[in-house]
């Protein structure tokens, strides 16, 4: 007896037997799918477009913090430049030209840049120099100042005289942090020797 063996997906009438064989026939099945599936495509794409996403967000959050860094450099510098101006003009300390002063959109120039002036003088050149970077004070256009604020509460500086020789420089401006306004601020503390 022969066994007879059919590969091909037909029928077993299809194809005569000789006689006495066993007709033997293999079942014809659907071959199953050997690629990626739309669905295995549709998720890979949502798990990519959240990846994106996350990246894009801490693109953001990193822009943020740099520019929140780059503000607190620039108040430091300017807290700083004013320190340095102080310092150099003891006599105007002395007489409290530097006490209780603030940065104004108002201040005006007395002139000292280019004339020499007394310790007076000298101070409201300072206090003019350290508005100018903070608020327009002349027609310029295009004004951009050192330190964000707002319509009604712009960046501004401020000295304390805390007595005895003790003063505090503050810079305050305003960040927008999560779509909010929010009043930034940094405080330097020092002590000069008078003469």
């Amino acid at each position: 007896m022969s066994l007879l063996n059919t590969h091909a997906c037909s029928s077993p009438a299809a194809q005569p037997a000789a006689a006495g064989a066993v007709r033997s026939t293999r079942s014809c099945h659907r071959q199953t799918q050997g690629g990626v599936g739309l669905i295995e495509i549709l998720i890979a794409v949502i798990i990519m477009s959240m990846g994106f996403l996350a990246a894009a967000r801490m693109q953001v959050e990193g822009m943020r913090f740099s520019q929140s860094a780059y503000h607190q450099s620039q108040a430091y510098f300017l807290a700083n430049d004013m320190i340095d101006r102080m310092r150099s003009n003891i006599p105007g300390v002395e007489q409290g030209h530097y006490s209780a002063e603030t940065t104004s959109a108002t201040a005006s120039s007395p002139g000292c840049d280019v004339i020499q002036c007394n310790p007076l003088g000298i101070a409201r050149q300072d206090l003019f120099d350290w508005s100018a970077s903070l608020h327009p004070l002349q027609t310029v256009t295009g004004f951009i100042p050192a330190l964000p604020g707002t319509a009604t509460t712009p960046a501004q500086g401020e000295i304390i005289d805390m007595g005895n020789g003790v003063f505090a420089v503050v810079m305050r401006w305003n960040e927008i942090i999560n779509g909010e306004d929010n009043q930034q601020s940094l405080r330097i503390q020092f002590a000069l020797e008078e003469s």
